[in-house]
């Protein structure tokens, strides 16, 4: 039995279907019109690079005395020296207590010498003679005599007025300190917070 294929003219071909046409887009508000012109003309009015470069160099020099830009500088400046209030009062809320008598011994004697060539030392660059070591044993010592001094009460900074030392160096050295005695910065806060009170 065959199958007969159908005739040709009795099928319809499916015919796509006309898509709706698209209404016509919204007129664009005015606003919406002057903003966007407002963004085209900011970027068109954008620095070129030569601009730009030119600009930084001209920040990097500064103002040239005795020019009309200098002039306009310090002219800003008066006027608003003139308007600005004075500044407030601070008050002081904890004491700090005055630097003891320094009282010479041979002993602290002996110890300002022995700073002033590890100074000397470090000026030179020589990093090699105080070996690891005698570094540790005089890092341990002079934290346990100090933590002794504060415990009997005679409070003072562990850094004087006049030294060099800088905030890293600080760092450094707490770093290395906690690390040698396995102590994290929170307990350090901890403890802190616990004596201070």
């Amino acid at each position: 039995m065959f199958m007969s294929s159908p005739d040709r003219a009795s099928v319809k071909r499916a015919t796509p279907k006309a898509k709706p046409a698209k209404a016509a887009a919204p007129a664009k508000s005015a606003t919406k019109v002057a903003a966007s012109a407002s963004v085209r003309k900011a970027a068109a009015k954008d620095p070129t690079p030569q601009e730009k470069a030119d600009f930084l160099k001209a920040m990097s020099k500064g103002i040239t005395p005795n020019t009309e830009a200098a002039r306009k500088v310090e002219a800003k400046k008066k006027t608003a020296s003139a308007k600005a209030e004075p500044a407030p009062k601070v008050e002081v809320l904890r004491r700090i207590s005055a630097p003891a008598a320094v009282q010479s011994t041979p002993e602290s004697a002996e110890a300002l010498r022995f700073a002033a060539s590890i100074e000397k030392l470090l000026a030179d660059g020589d990093l090699e003679k105080l070996q690891p070591h005698a570094q540790q044993a005089l890092i341990a010592a002079l934290c346990k005599y100090y933590a002794a001094n504060s415990d009997a009460g005679n409070r003072y900074g562990a850094l004087g007025q006049r030294s060099a030392v800088t905030a890293t160096d600080v760092m450094v050295m707490c770093g290395a300190l906690l690390k040698a005695v396995d102590l994290q910065v929170f307990e350090l806060g901890m403890w802190q917070s616990w004596s201070s009170s």
